[in-house]
Order: C-alpha cells, then sequence, then structure tokens
C-alpha cells in the first residue's frame, strides 16, 4: 500500500508547518491528489487516520481533491484533458506527451484551532 509513504511524506510536511505555529488542535486537512498518483481516496483516509491517532491530528477531516491528468503534445502544443491512460493529442495525434497536471501530491490547507 503505497498511500502509506505518501500520507507520512504529507505528515512530514504538517508537522513542519505546525512548528511554526501555535496550535491545539487541527480540525481538517485538504489534499490535492493527482490521478497519477494511483492513490485511492479510501486507503488515503485508512491511512490518514492511524497517522493521526494520538496527535493533535486526531479527529480532523481528510478532504481529498482528485486532480485530473493534463497533457501538453509536444508537437503541437495543445493543452488538454487525457481521458484513457492512452496519451495521444486529439489535435494532430501525436504521441510524445508532456504531463503538466496529475501526478502531484499537495497539502492544500490545514484548518486549526
Amino acid at each position: 500500500m503505497h498511500e502509506m509513504s505518501l500520507m507520512g511524506g504529507v505528515f512530514e510536511v504538517i508537522e513542519q508547518t505546525l512548528s511554526q505555529h501555535e496550535v491545539t488542535r487541527v480540525l481538517q486537512v485538504k489534499l490535492k491528489v493527482g490521478e497519477l498518483t494511483n492513490a485511492e481516496p479510501d486507503a488515503l483516509q485508512m491511512v490518514f487516520e492511524a497517522f493521526c491517532k494520538d496527535t493533535i491530528c486526531e479527529g480532523a477531516e481528510l478532504i481529498v481533491e482528485r486532480v485530473p491528468v493534463r497533457g501538453r503534445c509536444r508537437n503541437c502544443q495543445l493543452e488538454f484533458t487525457v481521458e484513457t491512460m492512452f496519451f495521444l493529442c486529439p489535435k494532430c495525434q501525436n504521441t510524445s506527451i508532456e504531463v503538466i497536471q496529475g501526478e502531484e501530491l499537495l497539502l492544500e490547507s490545514l484548518e486549526v484551532e
């Protein structure tokens, strides 16, 4: 389950962020998760709860915003949403596509007390 290592990275950022502020409790954690991470929201939720146990994050709500895959054709420069895992430019049919969105795992925001 690679969600465990992904969430480990998220919690490193959370801990670093919280160390710079006086926080008594985390109420909400919002993540942006790219489709290409192959992270399952249910698995992320389960791992999040495990990481939160006995911390100031315990009881916090996890919100996962899925980010679609977007590509840019290296031939005609068209930017488009990739609908399938077959990366093909819808304009010129080129297969040389640069991924410009969909690989990210970002801590979007924390709501705290």
